[in-house]
């Protein structure tokens, strides 16, 4: 199911710790509950305002857009399947 008004966002840096496990975790999370996010990436190198912008001080941050949920380290896939099971309840109203 592709849910069209969310979308992740992982804030990371060339140097963030974990980066390719977070990605993993999401990617295991959105199969699991067979949902299609856009995952937009923000270098924080690359992007400083963005960071500013954001209110993002430390990577991995991921933000879900729409929730206005933010994890900040590395979250779990139990974890984010509790968080994105919303995005199916949601949809489903």
């Amino acid at each position: 199911m592709t849910v069209g008004k969310y979308k992740l966002v992982l804030f990371r840096t060339q140097r963030t710790p974990k980066y390719h496990m977070v990605l993993s975790n999401i990617r295991k999370s959105l199969k699991n509950l067979n949902l299609e996010l856009e995952i937009e990436e923000v270098d924080l190198q690359k992007n400083p305002e963005r960071a500013l912008r954001d209110g993002v001080l430390t990577t991995p941050t991921l933000d879900i857009v729409g929730l206005n949920w933010r994890f900040i380290g590395v979250p779990t896939v139990d974890e984010l399947i509790e968080v994105l099971e919303e995005l199916t309840k949601r949809r489903e109203e």
